[in-house]
């Protein structure tokens, strides 16, 4: 690790670091190859998802990262320790990815395909858990014989029990050991100090502290020694089988049922769920859809956003044909036309929607600052404290040195500070996620809980799902009404739904138009014939008087087509805000929409009219907030002229995953007509940080007591190997119970 210039690992693992078992043997990668093949997501890039053994604390994350940023061709990496899951985006052409599985793997990681991985490593901890176990019971028999009276005077027999219980105790060492001293020797091997290492110690110390004892004729303790390694192993079973299950939980919690999109049939757009959708579908994206499933382009080129999947911030132009992957987001101005290539499960946004995007920067981090920290030095300490603990009772009672030392050694553990921060994290994530509210940014959590107002867009957000168009006067027909219909359905904008939400009846969807959505004014498409228009009249009308509450279709200029717009306030929306403030929060609304409209809603979800401003620019959005603790704010909108305030606020959400035209920045995207979103996120912020408190102290409280126990000769290895384990298992039942099920029902 020191030749290879890695030494900062030691620095994070607090001179220890986190090795993770033998070394294994060069395994076969057969399904590497297909697994590169349909991760394809551009000429020159590849996503692959694998998942890794052995991730236990910020070292191992820093180390593997590490190594992959060495590499030339290297895009992108995403390490989940809850889930044991990372998400690789390279070069395949610069980089090799089993020359990285090779350096990873020697280091005593092990990666296979995502939820394939074999469970062979629990049914041999669970063979090696039950073989001890009954070795223990047998030692406890033999050992009752001995407390009950069995003496040396009682001649072969006594003999013979001590006999076989130092065979016992032996063989339970050299069956359930392996499972802690692997891990230990890696460490070592590796210069990196191991978690398993100060138990491995205490195993070794407590069988060969008893066989010195009967050498010299005194009272073993070799059931004790059985009992202790029997007692460690079931603790590591448990704490496994408890982060499975919520393994398990993570990834079946998908959120599919919120993911819609428009499909296109006959002529006719229908709104479907995007589970749904099969092979030879033909699909209509607006400006700034979530591209549900793998598509192939049709008709025109098109560019679309990749940031979700390879992390690029620049669009990425597709030609007519290629094939752009589940997880883009439609970055022009037109609408795009495509054909489904793979259904919903095959395409793999699902696995985007469990897993936030983690930016290495720090701004955004799952939670990790805590948890990190206590990682750095952990086990170092334990092995000053054993030192200190057998050089005090050197000096008080020599006999009680392997007792003490043990003990120390052992009750100490930190194991569920490494899984139970991530895994609330998580937890929380998945929370949200069923309430339809689709976590984007890692650093979510960490600067909801420091919001001090929410600022609402308007139209399409406190509106959303309430906005009614109604034609005003005669409406175009024939061509032109096709042309219209397509206009208005190639939009994500509310007004442009409810527009062609009153013109579904009759009208065909017309795929070869070519339409223009110009932020904050309208649509446009020209044809050979002439030049459309959809929107408000000052832009519709070529500069002609503006008319309030309308959205006007024009060809040329002229007025072909009138529509009021009637907005009812979303349902809920006054509820949520009313909530808001009684948690503290101060709401507002910015909007561009005329201020009397703008006041009639404030005054319909309460809102003091001195919070309340219209015939805002985007960039007057933006200075708004930048002029009252951007960094306290939140923004939340939805539509593209929402763009400039969603980069200056410190948390940005959008309302509907499947039509978001705020990808790049939007931390959090949420579905469905009713309103509780943007409560709900901060009370899972502020839930979380308890949780992760609560945890903190905790185990703080449990090492404070354990060790003085310990120092005071109180503690002997069996508690030790009852505790050790137990606190484990508290700490992620304590956060699977707060922000698991019942929590998130």
């Amino acid at each position: 690790m020191e030749e290879g210039g890695l030494q900062r690992f030691y620095a994070l693992g607090g001179g220890r670091g986190q090795a993770v078992g033998s070394v294994p043997e060069p395994r076969r990668r057969d399904w590497l190859e297909d697994l590169e093949r349909r991760g394809v997501i551009a000429s020159d890039q590849v996503r692959v998802e694998l998942d890794v053994q052995g991730i236990h604390c910020a070292a191992c994350v820093w180390l593997l990262q590490e190594l992959w940023g060495r590499r030339d061709g290297a895009v992108r990496i995403d390490l989940n320790p809850s889930l044991g899951q990372v998400t690789l985006v390279y070069d395949p052409k610069r980089l090799p990815l089993a020359a990285y599985l090779d350096d990873v793997e020697r280091l005593g990681y092990r990666l296979a395909p995502a939820s394939k991985q074999s469970r062979l490593g629990d049914r041999a901890l669970l063979t090696r858990m039950g073989i001890c176990i009954a070795l223990a019971l047998n030692a406890m028999m033999f050992a009752l014989a001995r407390y009950v009276g069995l003496s040396a005077t009682d001649g072969a027999l006594h003999t013979l029990f001590r006999g076989l219980s130092l065979a016992l105790a032996a063989a339970a060492v050299v069956v359930g050991g392996p499972e802690f001293f692997r891990g230990a020797l890696a460490g070592v091997r590796h210069r990196v100090l191991h978690l398993d290492l100060p138990i491995s110690l205490g195993i070794v110390l407590a069988f060969a502290g008893s066989a010195a004892v009967m050498l010299r004729g005194g009272d073993d303790y070799f059931d004790t020694v059985t009992i202790f390694v029997a007692l460690m192993l079931v603790g590591r079973f448990l704490q496994r089988r408890a982060v499975s299950r919520n393994r398990d939980y993570l990834l079946a919690n998908d959120g599919a049922e919120h993911l819609w999109a428009q499909r296109l049939r006959g002529g006719r757009l229908e709104r479907v769920p995007a589970a749904a959708l099969a092979p030879g579908d033909h699909l209509v994206l607006a400006a700034g859809d979530l591209l549900p499933v793998r598509a192939r382009l049709l008709r025109r080129p098109g560019s679309f956003s990749l940031d979700w999947i390879s992390g690029e911030s620049e669009p990425r132009a597709f030609a007519v044909g290629a094939v752009v992957p589940a997880g883009a987001f439609h970055a022009g101005r037109q609408s795009a036309l495509l054909a489904v290539e793979a259904g919903l499960a095959e395409s793999g946004l699902l696995r985007l929607l469990a897993t936030p995007r983690r930016d290495t920067a720090g701004r955004h981090s799952a939670g990790g600052g805590e948890w990190r920290a206590l990682n750095r030095i952990y086990v170092g300490l334990v092995l000053l404290l054993s030192a200190v603990a057998a050089v005090v009772w050197a000096i008080a009672d020599p006999a009680r040195i392997l007792d003490v030392t043990t003990s120390v050694l052992v009750v100490t553990c930190p194991c569920a500070l490494g899984l139970a921060i991530p895994l609330a994290f998580d937890l929380a994530v998945a929370g949200l996620r069923r309430r339809g509210i689709f976590v984007r940014s890692a650093g979510l959590l960490d600067r909801a809980r420091r919001v001090q107002r929410v600022a609402f867009d308007k139209t399409g957000t406190l509106t959303w799902g309430g906005l009614v168009a109604q034609a005003q006067g005669p409406v175009p027909s024939g061509a032109e009404l096709d042309v219209l219909f397509t206009m208005a359905s190639s939009s994500s904008h509310p007004a442009s739904r409810a527009v062609a939400a009153a013109l579904a009846s009759g009208p065909s969807f017309c795929a070869d138009l070519s339409i223009d959505e110009l932020p904050g004014r309208g649509l446009q498409c020209r044809s050979p014939q002439a030049v459309y228009r959809l929107g408000a009249a000052d832009f519709a009308t070529l500069g002609g008087a503006a008319a309030d509450s309308a959205c006007v279709f024009t060809r040329d200029g002229v007025v072909l087509a009138r529509f009021a717009l009637r907005e009812d306030v979303r349902h809920g929306v006054a509820a949520e805000l009313a909530e808001l403030e009684t948690m503290g929060l101060s709401t507002c609304l910015l909007s561009g929409d005329r201020q009397r409209k703008v006041a009639r809603t404030a005054a319909a979800v309460g809102v003091p009219q001195s919070r309340a401003h219209g015939d805002l620019s985007p960039a007057q959005k933006a200075d708004w907030i930048a002029a009252h603790g951007a960094a306290n704010t939140m923004m939340v909108g939805d539509g593209l002229n929402d763009a400039p305030a969603f980069e200056v606020a410190g948390v940005a959400g959008t309302p509907a995953l499947d039509r978001p035209v705020l990808p790049d920045r939007a931390d959090f995207f949420y579905t469905g007509p009713g309103a509780g979103a943007v409560s709900a996120v901060v009370k899972q912020s502020r839930l979380f940080h308890r949780v992760v408190a609560a945890n903190l102290w905790g185990a703080a409280f449990y090492n404070a007591v354990a060790v003085s126990l310990c120092f005071a000769g109180l503690m002997t290895p069996l508690w030790c190997a009852v505790l050790m384990p137990t606190s484990s298992l508290a700490l992620l039942g304590h956060t699977a119970w707060r922000l698991g099920r019942w929590e998130t029902t």
